[in-house]
């Protein structure tokens, strides 16, 4: 596959690709693939949608909840009181 880009456009994918420390192919592939799971995720039903973000959510580890007195105004602005 080849693709015919103004030279600015390809000067800016380039210099993209190499901040990245990629070439500008596997930046490329990068970006398709990650376009290409945003579209299916915009296709999913509500019910899909609502189990994957559990599934995300239930990933994260369990904490501690924050005690009452570290939210307080006093303790969120120290230096005001």
């Amino acid at each position: 596959m080849s693709l015919n880009l103004n030279p600015d456009i390809e000067a800016r994918l380039i210099a993209l690709a190499q901040s990245s420390g990629v070439s500008v192919e596997d930046f490329l592939r990068h970006v398709v693939e990650e376009k290409s799971e945003h579209s299916k995720a915009l296709r999913l039903s509500p019910e899909q949608w609502t189990e994957q973000f559990e599934d995300w959510a239930d990933s994260f580890p369990e904490a501690a909840p924050i005690p009452d007195e570290a939210l307080s105004r006093e303790s969120l602005y120290p230096d005001r009181w």
